[in-house]
């Protein structure tokens, strides 16, 4: 076992000298732009899948702008980095390539800065953008924060380290400036020097980035009837396709999703899937961390009072389902079941419905919970 601790920490070192040395050699090759890209998506793509704690739903989708400074990119004190920003169709633009220089260096880690306002996004793009150090502020992360408050989303932005496959808050303070000195903007990447595959992966990796989540609730919904149909819908295929005629096209973990949902309930029971549950949601504003859950029919007495829209009720076996599902689910993600919500407990809509059993669900979720309980302690 020694050996082995011993072995892992050379070979990281040796990495870590390797990695070094690339960059500098990039600065006379002029290649810099292109390991500051590759290290980049390595970067963004090992916290998606490794990360032991992630940035909250809502300052992910506040972000304008990110950047990143690599640990082993420079001098402690002059490192440079890269940045992208999205436009109006939620699109990420072209890098740039900016000159972090740090007053207040803190431990030599990864630095990643969510832009949250425009004017910082202006000062980013002048190369005028400060960073102070956060002396008492901690930027929320999932385990501590999973809803943001306004007053965290109103700030300029929030700087976090990333070391060890763990996210913490930075002490690092200097100024964004632009690549070189004798320049007045920040310099957009020139394709001569990146492949379009490099550019490629890099924004793959912050899509990827920004679109994968660590579940931290649930939101359930019943699925009303499909305009294009005029009828509920009989299977995901269904839901998917009109979601896509919506726009909820998400890219996460090097594939395209369009249904919003994480599952879908049938009536006769049958749970199907929608997007993974490791891929943001699009079914509830500011809650898209939550798992989406929807269920068959219209459950509004007002949408639907004689079921020309479809089944009035879930049915005996789609609430068996459910339960067994968020049951499974709360387990599986350490839901507290408070975490479990009707979609008109998080914005002005009557979805999943006055007829859907929901103080029945949970007593239910709460009873299997406890039978589990005791034949644990048997």
């Amino acid at each position: 076992m020694p050996h082995s601790v011993h072995s892992d920490r050379l070979l990281k070192t040796v990495c870590f000298l390797v990695a070094a040395s690339t960059i500098a050699c990039g600065r006379k090759t002029g290649n810099t732009e292109s390991v500051l890209l590759k290290e980049t998506a390595r970067l963004l793509q090992q916290a998606s899948q490794r990360a032991n704690d992630t940035i909250p739903d809502g300052v992910l989708n506040r972000t304008k702008c990110l950047v990143v400074i690599p640990a082993f990119s420079g001098a402690i004190d002059r490192r440079p980095g890269v940045f992208s920003c999205r436009g109006t169709s939620s699109a990420w633009g072209t890098p740039a390539f900016i000159t972090f220089n740090e007053i207040a260096p803190a431990k030599h880690t990864d630095i990643l800065i969510f832009v949250l306002t425009d004017p910082a996004v202006q000062a980013l793009r002048s190369g005028r953008l400060r960073i102070r150090p956060q002396k008492n502020a901690e930027p929320p992360l999932v385990s501590t924060t999973p809803l943001p408050n306004q007053l965290e989303l109103s700030s300029e932005m929030l700087v976090y380290e990333y070391a060890a496959a763990v996210f913490s808050a930075s002490r690092a303070g200097g100024s964004i400036a632009a690549e070189l000195d004798n320049q007045s903007q920040i310099h957009i990447h020139d394709q001569g020097k990146v492949s379009d595959k490099v550019s490629e992966q890099y924004l793959s990796s912050i899509e990827s980035f920004f679109n994968t989540i660590r579940p931290t609730g649930i939101v359930l919904h019943h699925t009303a009837i499909l305009p294009s149909e005029i009828a509920p819908p009989r299977s995901r295929r269904a839901v998917d396709k009109y979601h896509e005629a919506r726009g909820f096209e998400i890219k996460c973990s090097g594939h395209v999703y369009h249904e919003a949902y994480h599952f879908l309930i049938l009536p006769d029971g049958r749970v199907q899937r929608g997007r993974p549950e490791t891929c943001q949601g699009a079914h509830a504003e500011g809650y898209n961390s939550y798992l989406g859950i929807s269920i068959v029919g219209d459950f509004s007495s007002e949408d639907n009072p004689h079921g020309e829209k479809g089944p009035i009720k879930p049915t005996e076996k789609q609430i068996d389902s459910l339960v067994q599902l968020c049951r499974k689910l709360k387990d599986q993600y350490n839901i507290p079941l408070h975490h479990i919500v009707r979609h008109s407990d998080t914005s002005s809509t009557r979805c999943p419905g006055d007829r859907f059993p929901f103080s029945f669900l949970l007593q239910q979720i709460e009873t299997s919970a406890a039978t589990d309980a005791r034949r644990e302690s048997r």
